[in-house]
């Protein structure tokens, strides 16, 4: 039996509950504690060209998942795109194949292959039939060190991105997120998004020049997970990459986003269309390396993480203004924000603000029942256990312990500390992460109709559908 499936079948049995012959069947069973580890156990061997490679076996079904990431994201480029432009040409041609000629190899082994950008990484992963691993890693290290970005393609990407931007102008949701970015971050790379004006100035020299910089091995990781023998494939994975060579990039020192928001302020966008506003409500949050996220976790969903958190029973069920209201944290290396969002009708615009609000403000005056915290808690370390079901989940975290700096047995102990989380705990938690004063409120809505109300709220600010502010 493999890691994985030991895992999952310790963690499945740590969970339930003592039985015997005399089984009360109209209760229903109580769950066990969170198994004290469930994540596998991984080494990091450094090939000779200073890539870092993790094999985590599983032999649950004869495939194998690649996972590669660079240590570097929009934040390098300035917010410019460059990051994600060069992500998802990566397999539009190499110097070997064409973009045909590579789709088509790829397709041809029932495999894909894909690269994405973040704010903090640039990552690319393919996944296949293990019969087809040596045709995979060839295609695999190809597109990684040999990408020629065609002209053409990258057009036909601007093309897209350009229709995509004129597309989002017209979504209330597009433009609320856009502008909760800017509301948060100020003009820091976090807070960057796409323009007709960035999208234009992209430029095939500026993806060479970028994946030259900081697509390195020794700036990289790579996590392979499936039906392998580590030294196997570790071996393989040395010959397919033997002409990336060590190199010097640059040790870049992020500046810092902005500390925290000042006091209550409205950023009104105004849709005269609209028949309902699209609210975020929004603050500042710490980085990804935080000592409390776990236990944050449990916390977070108890105010709106799912159809039982408070938001969604408060606006929906009680109230009636919305069709859903839900929360998140959001983390990225040097910060992040907390965003409660809902979608109200015109009229009770304001009255569902300050519903999200009191909830918020709630959670942090009073201690949530025992009973309420067992839900949650135990849906958490459910959706946890049941995550590691998945490959790629798993290489990304393998990833992000090394990218975000965390403690080496995080993840180990991940369900356990979300399963031991107390209502004293939570909610000093509630009182340290989360704010009903210092925030924005992000409305996109037809203005004529609720700006005099939020006015109450805090001071307006008006955008235009470029989101620049209205003089």
């Amino acid at each position: 039996m493999n890691t994985i499936s030991r895992i999952l079948l310790t963690s499945a049995v740590a969970l339930l509950p003592f039985t015997s012959d005399a089984i009360d069947r109209t209760k229903p069973p109580t769950p066990g504690p969170a198994p004290a580890a469930a994540f596998p156990d991984f080494k990091v061997r450094t090939l000779e060209n200073g890539l870092r490679v993790v094999v985590i076996p599983d032999d649950r079904s004869p495939t194998i998942t690649l996972r590669l990431v660079v240590k570097a994201g929009s934040t390098m480029d300035g917010g410019s795109g460059i990051s994600g432009f060069t992500a998802g040409l990566l397999n539009r041609g190499t110097k070997t194949l064409d973009a045909a000629a590579f789709a088509n190899a790829i397709d041809s082994i029932g495999a894909k292959l894909e690269g994405n950008a973040s704010a903090d990484s640039l990552s690319v992963s393919t996944s296949g039939l293990t019969k087809f691993t040596d045709r995979l890693l060839e295609l695999f290290a190809d597109a990684l060190v040999n990408p020629v970005f065609p002209a053409e393609e990258l057009m036909k990407e601007q093309r897209r991105a350009l229709s995509g931007i004129a597309a989002a102008k017209k979504q209330p949701s597009s433009l609320a997120s856009n502008l909760m970015g800017k509301v948060i971050f100020g003009d820091h790379p976090y807070g960057s998004f796409p323009t007709e004006e960035s999208v234009k100035a992209v430029t095939r020299d500026a993806l060479v020049n970028f994946h030259t910089k900081w697509m390195v091995p020794n700036n990289s990781s790579l996590v392979i997970v499936g039906d392998v023998d580590p030294d196997a494939i570790v071996a393989k994975v040395g010959k397919a990459f033997a002409d990336w060579k060590k190199k010097d990039f640059p040790l870049v020192k992020q500046a810092a986003p902005p500390a925290s928001l000042s006091g209550v302020t409205v950023h009104l966008v105004d849709r005269p269309e609209s028949v309902q506003s699209n609210i975020i409500v929004c603050h500042t949050a710490p980085g990804r390396n935080f000592p409390d996220l776990p236990e944050l976790n449990v916390v977070n969903s108890t105010l709106g993480g799912g159809f039982s958190g408070r938001l969604f029973q408060n606006l929906r069920e009680k109230h009636g203004y919305t069709y859903g209201s839900s929360c998140a944290f959001n983390y990225y290396m040097h910060g992040g924000y907390f965003q409660a969002t809902a979608e109200a009708r015109t009229e009770v615009t304001v009255p569902a603000i300050k519903e999200i609000l009191n909830e918020i403000g709630r959670i942090r005056s009073e201690a949530i029942p025992a009973d309420e915290l067992e839900l949650q808690r135990q849906y958490n370390v459910g959706n946890y256990l049941l995550s590691l079901e998945s490959a790629s989940r798993i290489a990304s975290r393998v990833q992000d312990i090394e990218l975000y700096g965390l403690p080496a047995d995080f993840y180990k102990t991940y369900a356990a500390r979300m399963g031991a989380v107390t209502p004293e705990t939570a909610q000093k938690l509630a009182q340290k992460y989360l704010s009903t004063e210092n925030v924005g409120i992000v409305v996109v809505g037809k203005a004529e109709a609720i700006k005099a109300d939020l006015e109450k709220i805090g001071k307006v600010v008006s955008y235009d559908a470029d989101l620049k502010p209205l003089k």
